[in-house]
């Protein structure tokens, strides 16, 4: 079986979680059924193409729909695509509908966000937030403040059309937990749910450690992109800096942040300026080393689809904190079993279940144990079987 892969970035693992659980699922299909994987993305860097990836194209979409077509045909029939899936972006969904017209190809949309998550991006808040450059530029940020109530009614309107689209367009729509079906199907309008099927995110990582071979130290770890509006890494450094002033627990215990973005200046600005001891940011990392030290994993994020990071932490025995801000979450984590989930909006449950886990060897360590054993249920093996069973059902549905 041949399968095209659609996503906004070149295949790059760390790029993001997107990119990063594409490739997973690429290498595994590849080494197990012998699949042949392409990609197809529209902004490149300078990475080089992945192992598991037969050919990659980059492709822009064209406002000349005619040409749009020829040019994802083209692809579609050339390297005799079976099956594309389509990470995320609505827009293309019927774009790829129409060039796989007559063919024999499957289009699959693959949504990785929580239904109506893209509205929180451009966000009031951080438009609020945003510091005018020129007049010119001040003149444009108080239009867009004046006429952000039309204009978010307004988004959600298009992004609701293209919810909808995507899912008339598809073959079958993909979701990351059963819980996104009803908010989905509300949000686009929709009654059938015929085309739902749900795969998590596989782990990141083709091993399974035991956790007395893993160099566990006193460390806190953020693997994340530094992005605000999202994941709120600001909460994390104020929660961290509370923690850090019960020394008598907390003395000895370091935060390391991986991941790069936007927000970095920002980060090192409040660490600097409220002086939060024992924090570094490390930028862009292999975040496998990090993950082998460390004990206990934060996450603040405002939202999340699937929490990968969660996920790569238990696989690695670091115990997980996060606020309940996702319907997912709970798939994930069994509170108090292998991971602490935390009531939205309650920083003091927050660190005090950081300072229970810090002063409390034991407690820790067999909840390190339990997230190692929880996270064999999302195995590169068992999501993969997943996804051959929907291209088996779906080539079946076709010979009916």
């Amino acid at each position: 079986m041949n399968i095209l892969y659609q996503t906004c970035g070149k295949l790059n693992p760390t790029s993001g979680g997107t990119e990063r659980t594409t490739i997973t699922m690429a290498e595994a299909l590849t080494r197990l059924y012998g699949a042949r994987c392409f990609s197809i993305y529209e902004r490149p860097t300078c990475a080089p193409k992945e192992e598991c990836i037969s050919a990659e194209f980059q492709w822009i979409a064209k406002r000349n729909v005619k040409k749009n077509n020829e040019s994802l045909r083209k692809i579609i029939v050339e390297n005799n695509i079976d099956f594309v899936i389509i990470q995320g972006a609505f827009i293309h969904v019927p774009r790829f509908r129409a060039a796989a017209e007559g063919t024999k190809c499957k289009i699959i949309f693959a949504h990785h966000f929580e239904p109506k998550w893209e509205l929180v991006f451009g966000h009031f808040d951080s438009l609020i937030q945003y510091r005018p450059k020129s007049i010119m530029d001040f003149a444009r940020w108080m239009k867009y403040i004046i006429t952000y109530p039309y204009a978010a009614m307004n988004r959600e309107k298009v992004l609701s059309a293209q919810y909808r689209a995507a899912y008339e367009c598809a073959d079958r729509v993909v979701l990351l937990s059963k819980s996104f079906i009803k908010p989905y199907c509300k949000f686009a309008k929709l009654r059938d749910t015929s085309k739902y099927t749900i795969i998590p995110n596989g782990l990141s990582f083709n091993f399974h450690p035991r956790f007395e071979d893993l160099p566990k130290r006193k460390v806190v770890l953020i693997v994340s992109r530094l992005d605000e509006v999202q994941k709120r890494l600001s909460l994390a450094l104020r929660i961290w800096a509370r923690v850090k002033h019960n020394t008598a627990v907390a003395d000895g215990w370091v935060m390391k942040i991986v991941g790069d973005g936007g927000d970095r200046k920002l980060y090192e600005h409040i660490a600097q300026k409220e002086n939060i001891p024992a924090v570094t940011l490390e930028g862009r990392q292999n975040p496998v080393p990090y993950y082998e030290e460390a004990s206990i994993f934060m996450m603040t994020s405002r939202s999340e689809a699937w929490g990968l990071t969660l996920t790569e932490a238990q696989q690695m025995g670091v115990v997980p904190i996060a606020f309940d801000t996702y319907a997912s979450l709970r798939d994930i984590i069994t509170d108090g079993v292998d991971g602490k989930v935390i009531t939205e909006g309650n920083v003091d449950g927050y660190v005090c279940s950081m300072l229970d886990l810090m002063q409390d060897d034991a407690k820790r360590q067999r909840m390190a144990r339990q997230a190692i054993e929880s996270s064999h249920r999302f195995s590169q093996e068992k999501i993969a079987r997943k996804w051959k069973a929907l291209f088996e059902d779906l080539k079946w549905r076709e010979t009916k």
